[in-house]
């Protein structure tokens, strides 16, 4: 039986076990042999039956260490652009840029620049970072970093890869004097289960929120629908942060098909030939180890990313290339959000499909 980390309650329910996927989604490899050797691990989806919030049972982020050669920024994609141009414009609506902005987790810092290049003042804290920066300190955010005492605080991507939310929130709080404004930008459970979509639980992420179970965290917080759907934003006041979280009654029991969709995808892979997949993220990475482990059927991930062209994916040994440098027939695209813009870069007589 498994704790939850916001209660730490054992009355928790075992909801599904993914099997044998890569312990790193964004990962990539310089050889076919080490992507080939890449640890594998299983994920417990867990949910807690006195909150509704759902995890992943058994998580050590000990086992996980980032650096250079993760790479999950998505900013190369125009429609990936508009989002964050969405997000700044939320944020400005708000009045929240007008002081001094700080982003825990930031990445390449992407984010950060278009901030920058709005005329707004903004530093970042994340050990990936490649660059020379003088405005982003390489290092996991911690309380000796309350010297920065920020405006706004942004966790882009961030909450989901840690396993006390909750005591991470309060130690933000604490470190800013309770004081200020948090933006917090997640992938949503609810589009997951809306979707049936297997191949978004991977191990990277140890947390897996609801409009519902991420408001549970605040006094009050304002959430918003984002990237159609597939993510959710939350502004809160840091004064909000709750000291504890208790039971709610008439939690939603999640119900799924996961194993329905798995065999879903099998039948529709062995009815279609000459296939490459588009998207080397983490669905992508998750989708290639639970359906084509040996690399029997799938010839390639294509991906725009630069620094992921002519790597390997993690546990399957796909290769990684730039777009398209073959003839293929077929392409799966792994988010439908980059549709239009893969359609408009590819030959029409190219198929491309849809999860």
């Amino acid at each position: 039986m498994y704790t939850s980390p916001l209660t730490n309650s054992k009355n928790t329910n075992l909801l599904y076990k993914q099997k044998s996927i890569p312990l790193f989604q964004n990962m990539y490899y310089a050889t076919k042999e080490e992507a080939l050797n890449a640890k594998t691990i299983d994920v417990d989806l867990v949910q807690c039956l006195d909150t509704g919030f759902v995890f992943s049972g058994g998580f050590d982020i000990n086992k996980l260490e980032y650096d250079k050669n993760y790479q999950n920024e998505q900013a190369n994609s125009p429609f990936f652009q508009e989002h964050l141009s969405i997000v700044i414009d939320l944020l400005n609506k708000e009045g929240l840029l007008n002081g001094k902005i700080l982003e825990i987790g930031c990445g390449k810092g992407f984010f950060m620049d278009l901030i920058a290049e709005n005329g707004f003042e903004i530093i970042g804290i994340d050990p990936t970072y490649e660059g020379d920066s003088d405005k982003i300190i390489k290092e996991y955010y911690s309380e000796k970093f309350a010297y920065l005492n920020a405006d706004l605080i942004v966790l882009r991507h961030t909450l989901e890869h840690i396993p006390k939310p909750l005591d991470f929130l309060q130690m933000i709080a604490k470190s800013n004097n309770y004081k200020g404004h948090i933006y917090i930008e997640i992938p949503t459970f609810d589009w997951i289960v809306k979707h049936n979509s297997i191949e978004d639980i991977f191990y990277e992420h140890c947390n897996y929120f609801t409009t519902e179970s991420i408001s549970q965290l605040f006094e009050e917080c304002n959430v918003v629908p984002l990237f159609n759907e597939q993510y959710i934003g939350i502004v809160a006041n840091l004064s909000q942060v709750k000291k504890e979280i208790k039971p709610v009654q008439n939690i939603e029991v999640h119900n799924f098909n996961f194993l329905d969709k798995l065999n879903e995808y099998k039948n529709s892979l062995d009815k279609i030939n000459n296939i490459a997949i588009w998207g080397a993220g983490a669905k992508g990475s998750t989708f290639l180890n639970l359906l084509d482990k040996n690399s029997n059927k799938i010839k390639c991930v294509f991906d725009i990313h630069p620094k992921k062209q002519n790597m390997y994916i993690g546990g399957t040994g796909h290769q990684i290339l730039k777009p398209p440098p073959f003839e293929i027939d077929n392409i799966i695209v792994m988010n439908d959000n980059y549709i239009q813009e893969i359609r408009e870069s590819l030959p029409k007589k190219i198929n491309l499909i849809t999860l």
